[in-house]
């Protein structure tokens, strides 16, 4: 059931703005990070080691350790096919997982911590932004309505029809978009909807909003819609997740999932308290 649902074990780190993110010394990320880590498989992996580091604070060490996955007593659900459940299971190396997957980094002041930057990993890492800094990236948008996304040139001026919808084999996404590298201006109102019971809410900020960033290439992306709730005014975050897998992946289904998936953390992630900070 659950490699059926998933296909995957996904690593959920959430860590503090400028924060590197490193599974099993190796830097996976900054900030936050969505990764598949598999399964264990039988006895060869027992667990995986997670660090987040900021310069000024204490890093933080957290284990991923094996156990068994609780989707495996689904298989008495077949009653006299769970005999071949189990052993399917077994060999398939899916019985177990990892935990936790979901992290939350809460890191702890230290002034004389400093990352090193010129360590083989993060080299490593900034290699493989610098390969697909060229890359066109998907991304799409969440807790937004009324977007319109602009690319404009050193001049500030728009280019026309730099925008491409994304499309693959699989499926066609109004709202996913395939954007090369550059500067654009997003405009958009902020609106998000609340279901309580039966009943849908749906509020949307009186002032729509702009914005100009910078997008890199590569991966998969989100603009996150957010409000300040005192001016009732929308703004903006771009969150960018530049996996080497989805890379590969040119113009199909994968990386659209993944824009959709970072899109589907933006809540979790940046609110109204990051906003104001700013």
């Amino acid at each position: 059931m659950k490699y059926a649902m998933q296909g995957n074990q996904d690593l959920n780190v959430i860590g503090p703005e400028d924060s590197h993110i490193f599974l099993d010394d190796e830097k996976i990320g900054e900030s936050f990070i969505i990764k598949d880590v598999g399964f264990p498989k039988k006895d060869v992996v027992e667990k995986k080691t997670v660090r987040i580091e900021k310069t000024g604070y204490a890093p933080q060490v957290i284990e991923l350790k094996k156990g068994t996955n609780k989707w495996i007593w689904g298989n008495f659900l077949f009653l006299l096919g769970a005999p071949i459940g189990f052993g399917i299971d077994y060999l398939a190396g899916v019985f177990n997982s990892f935990t936790p997957l979901n992290i939350k980094a809460d890191l702890i002041r230290d002034e004389k911590y400093k990352v090193d930057l010129n360590s083989p990993t993060q080299k490593k890492y900034k290699a493989v932004l610098d390969e697909s800094s060229k890359i066109p990236v998907v991304i799409t948008y969440s807790n937004l309505s009324a977007v319109n996304i602009e690319k404009l040139d050193e001049k500030g001026n728009v280019i026309p029809n730099a925008n491409d919808e994304y499309t693959s084999i699989f499926q066609n996404q109004s709202n996913v978009k395939t954007l090369s590298p550059g500067t654009y201006r997003i405009k958009g109102v902020y609106q998000t909807s609340r279901r309580s019971g039966n009943t849908i809410t749906t509020y949307t900020a009186k002032k729509g909003g702009e914005m100009i960033l910078t997008i890199p290439g590569g991966g998969a992306g989100a603009f996150c819609g957010l409000i300040d709730k005192e001016k009732k005014a929308t703004s903006f975050r771009f969150i960018h997740i530049n996996e080497p897998s989805a890379k590969s992946l040119e113009g199909f289904l994968p990386r659209a999932q993944l824009s959709n998936r970072i899109a589907g953390s933006c809540d979790g992630i940046f609110g109204l308290q990051d906003l104001l900070a700013q």
